[in-house]
């Protein structure tokens, strides 16, 4: 029989860190299969105070949980406005924190509900009370039981209380306690830091409090912890976003996509050295693309989040890349969040010197129309053979010694991968890869011709974590003038 951890969420309203974090193991209940798993998440606020009895396995529906340390039985009180008031009074801050819930479960097939229904299962996040009336230390404000295999939980209850986050943006903050402690009962770890180095503050599974606001499971793989990196307890590295998705499957969001405004240079100005624009989002921009004449030649990444989230909209200030060709050409600004939602500026048209009048004065694999200089629509799939990024819908074109291959950004310790089934995640970096096809190992050398599209140009590898199949770079097309790197 396996064995179910509890793990306890440590959410301070300030950017304080937490006390302690408490870790205890409790028998499990067992679930057939992932489809007995209830895609119903009641919020209950104990309206008159309610009674959770000790007993195990957990069973929601009954008010059930191990969690309590006691005898028991516990009496929650009531959820508590940031006044202390309960009843009608605090109806309007309890809405405000329904309606965060559902926004960041939205991207998820879940029904975040105030009702329990008649029949069936469901998972009750409890909101309300303090840790003292089930036995715990008055620094904890949640805690959820967490599958020692990371399994989701059916039935379960996670404990919200309420009445113990004070001060600071008590909404926000009582919304990142229920995420978390509602997604460890469907198999989520602490997350603690991104691959790519970016903290996890503004994603809900984290302790993290360097930044606030909003928080949403990102489609970003991350290290778990709390305090300090380590290993996820189910694997190396989670993605909270995915892990929920192999749960629930996809929902249809309420969030709103970016937006995107350029606001210099004015349409007919003078042609810019740099781009200005303002883009925002609800969930926040990952990538601000600047787009000429249809194809990205430059990206800026989004803003920093800070204890407010990140400013929406925020300023983008996108250089302009110094090898554009002389022609009319359409400035549009694209900004993504960390789904990949985009959203597209409306164009602001200039020209650099006269219009073009044949492909000879465009950039390679350029053609000339209209007095514009453009490459054709991408339609390189991954894996594919390609002689410039633009040729690809990913916009990479990685050259390795086996040939130039379509290509993205994958992680190499991800279970399971993100690349298809016909290609390998091949480390770039710590942390970090690119998918391209399997092949032959060595050293390498890298060579970038000039191609207008700003990608990070991939030191040499000797040796890629490809298990007993090995592949090596020889570098990315990237805006730079033609170069050669030897290992």
């Amino acid at each position: 029989m396996s064995r179910w951890v509890l793990l306890v969420a440590l959410l301070h309203a300030s950017s304080a860190a937490a006390e302690r974090r408490v870790t205890v193991e409790v028998p499990p209940a067992p679930v057939d299969s992932l489809a007995s798993i209830s895609h119903v998440i009641v919020l209950d606020r104990c309206a008159g105070g309610c009674t959770v009895t000790k007993a195990s396995p957990n069973n929601a529906r009954m008010m059930q949980s191990s969690i309590p340390q006691g005898a028991g039985p516990f009496q929650l009180e009531e959820f508590r406005n940031a006044m202390g008031q309960t009843g009608a009074a605090a109806d309007a801050d309890w809405a405000k924190l329904v309606t965060c819930v559902r926004e960041v479960y939205s991207q998820f097939d879940v029904v975040v509900t105030e009702t329990r229904p008649a029949e069936g299962t469901y998972h009750l996040a409890l909101v309300a009370g303090t840790p003292g009336q089930v036995g715990l230390g008055s620094d904890i404000l949640g805690i959820a039981p967490l599958a020692g295999d990371c399994s989701a939980q059916d039935n379960a209850i996670s404990f919200t209380f309420a009445n113990a986050h004070n001060g600071g943006d008590r909404t926000n903050n009582l919304c990142w306690t229920v995420a978390q402690e509602s997604a460890h009962a469907f198999g989520l770890d602490h997350q603690f830091m991104f691959t790519d180095g970016a903290s996890t503050c503004m994603d809900p599974t984290t302790y993290q409090a360097q930044c606030g606001g909003q928080r949403f499971f990102r489609d970003k793989t991350a290290s778990c912890g709390e305090f300090a990196a380590r290993d996820c307890k189910c694997g190396k590295v989670q993605n909270s976003h995915k892990k929920l998705l192999s749960v629930f499957g996809p929902g249809q969001t309420v969030i709103a996509p970016p937006t995107a405004t350029i606001t210099f240079p004015q349409p007919g100005g003078a042609f810019p050295a740099v781009v200005a624009a303002q883009a925002g989002s609800q969930r926040g921009v990952f990538r601000a693309d600047l787009l000429l004449n249809g194809s990205p030649w430059a990206s800026s990444p989004g803003q920093t989040f800070t204890l407010t989230g990140q400013a929406n909209p925020s300023t983008y200030m996108i250089n302009m890349p110094g090898n554009v060709p002389d022609g009319i050409t359409d400035i549009v600004v694209r900004a993504c969040d960390d789904l990949g939602e985009c959203t597209d500026s409306a164009p602001v048209t200039v020209t650099k010197g006269a219009p073009c009048q044949s492909a000879e004065t465009c950039a390679p694999h350029q053609t000339c129309e209209a007095g514009r200089c453009s490459w054709a629509p991408p339609v390189g799939e991954l894996g594919e053979s390609c002689e410039y990024a633009q040729f690809c819908k990913s916009n990479q074109c990685v050259e390795t010694t086996d040939g130039k291959f379509c290509s993205e950004g994958c992680t190499p310790e991800e279970t399971p991968g993100t690349c298809p089934e016909d290609l390998v995640c091949a480390e770039s970096r710590p942390g970090q890869g690119l998918c391209v096809p399997a092949g032959g190992g060595g050293c390498c050398s890298v060579t970038t011709s000039g191609e207008p599209w700003a990608a990070a140009v991939l030191a040499c590898l000797v040796a890629l974590r490809l298990g007993r199949r090995r592949t090596s770079f020889a570098g990315v097309r990237t805006l730079s003038a033609e170069r050669d790197e030897s290992c």
